[in-house]
């Protein structure tokens, strides 16, 4: 039985395995390397800095911006949720900005399996 699935774990997952992937689709190789080097998504601490550091690797690669904002709304949900009285509106914003991601992965060429795959796998497995 795999580990559960934690709200970072699903934001670092979304920004770190589909979004690199979705980038890769869209021939933005660059970008997808350097996102998939960021640190790992832990919390609202490391969400804080992960957002500007999206946005300083769009604009030195030239990815596309749909695929950096969607990323960037998933890393914000945790912000939202780490916020007193924030866990309700905050999980709703996290699944919210994972499934726009999602869904426009699919819509830049990765195949849903594929997508649930980056998601949903442990982190020793190989989606």
């Amino acid at each position: 039985m795999g580990e559960a699935l934690t709200v970072p774990h699903l934001a670092d997952r979304a920004i770190r395995r589909l979004l690199p992937r979705a980038l890769e689709g869209r021939g933005a190789a660059e970008a997808a390397s350097r996102i998939r080097a960021l640190p790992e998504v832990t919390g609202a601490e490391v969400a804080r800095a992960t957002q500007p550091l999206l946005e300083r690797i769009a604009r030195a690669t030239d990815a596309p911006p749909d695929l950096i904002r969607a990323a960037a709304q998933v890393s914000g949900s945790l912000l939202r949720l780490e916020m007193p009285g924030g866990e309700a509106a905050g999980s709703a914003q996290l699944v919210s900005a994972v499934a726009r991601l999602a869904l426009t992965a699919v819509r830049s060429g990765t195949p849903g399996p594929e997508v649930v795959a980056l998601l949903s796998a442990t982190d020793g497995a190989k989606p």
